[in-house]
């Protein structure tokens, strides 16, 4: 195997594509001028987000694509060299108008996260964990 992306499907493409460059996500050069996707490349291994229309979505996989308002298939997580820029990025988001439903806190004595919703109500954490602080097992 070679690589893996996440495809998301969306509502308005414009719409979510300014979200994503305005909480700091890179634009994926070979994707950059494209009007039919959102192509976005995360953290220092490159990972790709895939932003595609919810019907195009639908066609592809021959089924109803989740309703985010009613259920959630999956919770993605990013993570955060220190509780700093954990801070930072919360405050991105809520100004680029995502979702907050868990303020920044200390989970468990050793993870400092909080999590969002983008405007199709994907649900993301960014989190910092402490790992000399993590329970052993």
């Amino acid at each position: 195997m070679k690589t893996i992306w996440l495809n998301l499907p969306v509502n308005d493409l414009q719409k979510s594509k300014q979200f994503f460059r305005n909480i700091g996500f890179r634009e994926n050069p070979m994707h950059k001028n494209a009007e039919h996707l959102g192509s976005f490349i995360i953290g220092e291994h490159d990972f790709v987000l895939m932003l595609f229309p919810k019907e195009q979505m639908g066609q592809w996989l021959n089924k109803d694509v989740t309703d985010t308002e009613k259920s959630n298939e999956m919770l993605i997580n990013i993570d955060a060299e220190s509780k700093e820029e954990v801070d930072g990025f919360a405050d991105k988001v809520k100004k680029a108008g995502g979702s907050i439903y868990e303020d920044p806190q200390l989970v468990d004595g050793w993870m400092y996260l909080f999590s969002f919703a983008d405007p199709d109500g994907h649900c993301w954490n960014m989190l910092h964990m402490d790992t000399d602080k993590m329970p052993k097992s």
